[in-house]
């Protein structure tokens, strides 16, 4: 490590200043883009990145679909949605030109997508038939924050934006799907370990163009509530917006109803600030990117030839006081274990 690295890290009491530090010391984040708002993941930091999402995929594609759409959204698009594109204006990045050339058409970078995946849907959706709908991307979205940026938790490139998007025939059926992804939102974040609070949103503050929205919050340890995730229900808002309709069981056209939900890298923020503490990073097993490994432990010398590994885990617990929240797996020597067998045991 450089020499900056070394020290004590602050208190966890001035959280702002141990959570920056924390940041750079655990090698999650580097801040010394010359772009602000922009950051850099440090390859452990990556790691952990790509194994909190894995969480979110495997729970994800139970029954949606991961697909990819483009960064770039043509301005007449955006504007199609006059309510949705107000809570976003002050925030849009425009491509302007294409080198030296001007550009016909102004392209945003999307700062949310539904205007890049909704034309498409549009397309998509025919019939009762290819309802419900479900697919969600990983992405990085762009916002011209204005406020103080701070890593991981208010930037101007979210690198990792899940975006749900669910096409349904009912308003009642989007709103089970509304329930359905706050189930799934709970589970992921009982994977990390993460306490939250689900709410509705007051109308001032739902998402432009959304009938209501419900809010995913933790607190974080100086006391603030963080936003981690959010759903949305659409009702058929957008649907009529962009087309989307569908025939019904009668032969009749309808308009779809929709939701759309995501999560940020703000997860991650909630992850490290819930487990940390003032002598460093803790992480649950499961996005751990490092998992402890005791191998071909001297068991007779130690625990006496009769030790089952409980004994051994038991005992390895009491001599290793900070493997907390940590897996542990013990391989015992092969004459102990039948070929290839080997015990795991792990503390949530």
């Amino acid at each position: 490590m450089a020499e900056e690295d070394q020290g004590a890290l602050p208190s966890k009491g001035d959280f702002s200043a141990w959570y920056n530090e924390l940041l750079w010391r655990a090698e999650i984040m580097d801040v010394r883009y010359p772009v602000k708002g922009l950051y850099v993941w440090y390859p452990f930091g990556f790691s952990l990145r790509r194994n909190v999402y894995d969480l979110l995929r495997v729970l994800l594609d139970r029954d949606h679909q991961e697909a990819l759409f483009p960064l770039l959204i043509p301005e007449h698009e955006l504007a199609k949605e006059a309510e949705h594109i107000k809570g976003f204006e002050d925030e849009v990045y425009w491509v302007t030109h294409g080198g030296l050339s001007p550009l016909d058409v102004k392209l945003a970078l999307r700062p949310t997508s539904e205007c890049a995946i909704y034309p498409m849907y549009a397309l998509w959706v025919r019939s009762h038939a290819d309802l419900p709908l479900k697919i969600y991307q990983i992405v990085n979205t762009f916002r011209y924050e204005t406020k103080h940026t701070r890593p991981l938790i208010r930037l101007r490139e979210i690198t990792s934006f899940k975006e749900a998007h669910t096409v349904h025939t009912t308003w009642e059926d989007a709103e089970r799907q509304v329930g359905e992804a706050i189930a799934l939102y709970r589970e992921f974040y009982e994977k990390l370990c993460v306490p939250v609070i689900i709410s509705r949103r007051p109308e001032w503050d739902k998402f432009p163009g959304a009938d209501y929205t419900m809010a995913v919050d933790t607190v974080m340890p100086d006391g603030r509530t963080l936003q981690i995730g959010t759903v949305h229900h659409l009702g058929d808002h957008f649907s009529k917006t962009f087309q989307i309709t569908y025939e019904d069981i009668a032969g009749e056209q309808r308009f779809a109803h929709q939701t759309c939900y995501g999560i940020s890298e703000r997860s991650i923020a909630a992850l490290i600030s819930m487990h940390g503490d003032d002598r460093g990073l803790i992480l649950p097993p499961d996005p751990a990117p490092v998992s402890t490994i005791f191998n071909s432990l001297p068991s007779s010398a130690c625990f006496g030839a009769s030790s089952d590994p409980m004994q051994i885990y038991c005992y390895l617990r009491r001599c290793v006081v900070r493997w907390q929240m940590c897996t542990l797996r013990l391989e015992m020597p092969s004459q102990q274990l039948r070929p290839r067998k080997q015990h795991w045991y792990r503390r949530s």
